[in-house]
């Protein structure tokens, strides 16, 4: 006997895998990959394989007293698989950072004094001071969004206006800022509604004129502006069908090794 699914919370809501639902007491949409995860379809793995060498690198350099250790106690295997966790530890260590600094910018847009830690200081100054050079009056601080239409969710971190114009604003603490962020932005920006959890009612989505990243680091937090316009909404759309194949007929589409003699295979 198939088991029958509960429907989803009422409202706009969000798994920890980042899939979202939506249920406003008729019909309920579950599933709707994150705008990140879409993005997630792209070819990053050139520079990452590139960070990851540098951070082994200069992880062997500080570290050669350890390594020898690991290898007098425990051979080359042990100390090569010391290495092998290097990039994620670091990968891992920047997330948890970035989320943390996340947090804390959203409460002071909203206008909440946040507790910060030594680590967390620098970056919390850095975004004070973009408060204070640019002055953003905030509309709208993170609020998840939906497209029902393309199958999609998100949670966007900021729409303020700035110089009379109104912004659509993500905030990037990692080293750099890159290209594929206008996919995500122009993503948000084309959804069809801001949802709330519990919430049945659909809320509008702010208009935008413009779209940029703030970038916050320990140094200091610098506006970096992206140009978003049809194209990039469609190469999104691009993207969300890719990431639609990669999950469905993707998974299916080879089959088991051929057997010699059969059909148009030689014998």
């Amino acid at each position: 006997m198939e088991s029958i699914q509960p429907d989803p919370p009422l409202g706009l809501t969000r798994t920890d895998s980042h899939l979202y639902s939506w249920n406003d007491g008729t019909a309920p949409v579950t599933g709707l990959p994150s705008v990140t995860t879409v993005i997630r379809v792209l070819d990053k793995s050139g520079p990452l394989v590139g960070w990851a060498k540098r951070e082994t690198a200069a992880c062997a350099v500080r570290n050669l007293d350890v390594l020898l250790r690991m290898r007098e106690a425990g051979g080359d295997a042990a100390a090569v698989n010391w290495l092998k966790q290097i990039p994620d530890y670091q990968r891992d260590t920047a997330a948890d950072i970035g989320s943390r600094v996340h947090r804390l910018v959203e409460q002071l847009a909203t206008g909440t004094e946040p507790e910060v830690t030594d680590e967390e200081a620098p970056f919390v100054a850095a975004y004070r001071g973009f408060l204070s050079a640019y002055r953003p009056r905030f509309l709208a601080v993170e609020e998840m969004v939906v497209s029902l239409r393309h199958g999609y969710g998100g949670t966007l971190d900021a729409i303020a206006v700035i110089g009379g114009a109104r912004w659509l604003l993500d905030v990037k603490t990692g080293t750099g800022v890159y290209a594929e962020t206008a996919l995500q932005l122009a993503a948000y920006a084309a959804a069809d509604f801001i949802g709330r959890p519990g919430d049945p009612r659909r809320y509008r989505l702010p208009r935008v004129t413009r779209f940029g990243v703030v970038h916050v680091r320990p140094e200091g937090a610098r506006l970096v502006e992206f140009h978003v316009d049809r194209g990039t909404r469609a190469a999104f759309l691009e993207a969300r069908r890719l990431y639609g194949w990669q999950t469905g007929p993707g998974r299916s589409v080879m089959g088991g090794p051929v057997p010699v003699g059969e059909g148009n295979v030689a014998a």
